[in-house]
């Protein structure tokens, strides 16, 4: 696994990026994710055959009130998240794929890939 440099940021930095931006990008283990299959492959268009172990999601908007985290993640026509799984060698491309399937526009500089330590991700 590559190396991974935790910075604690405000409390509104996502709230900023989804202001200056459109969407925030969330990259999170994807074991926090229970409702992802264990041992999926990397999506990395390129044919990457390692075994994903981030997620990618977009947060539309940081609400009080829905869910433990108060994150309104971007969802799919089935109403899903869109989620974009890569190994770790992939997740700086697997946030730029997102954000332009999302937009039509490349990832713009001073966007920030957040996590969520120690919390569980649940769409049911």
């Amino acid at each position: 696994m590559t190396d991974r440099t935790l910075t604690h940021g405000a409390p509104t930095a996502i709230t900023d990026d989804i202001r200056a931006h459109g969407y925030a990008i969330l990259q999170t283990r994807v074991e926090r994710i229970p409702k992802l299959i264990k041992g999926l492959p990397c999506q990395e268009p390129d044919g990457c055959t390692k075994t994903a172990t981030l997620a990618t999601l977009a947060v539309e908007e940081v609400v009080e009130d829905d869910g433990p985290l108060g994150l309104l993640l971007a969802k799919g026509e089935d109403g899903n998240p869109l989620c974009i799984v890569t190994c770790d060698d992939h997740r700086h491309e697997a946030s730029h794929d997102l954000y332009r399937d999302l937009t039509g526009r490349m990832r713009p500089d001073g966007i920030r890939a957040f996590d969520a330590p120690g919390q569980h991700l649940s769409w049911a």
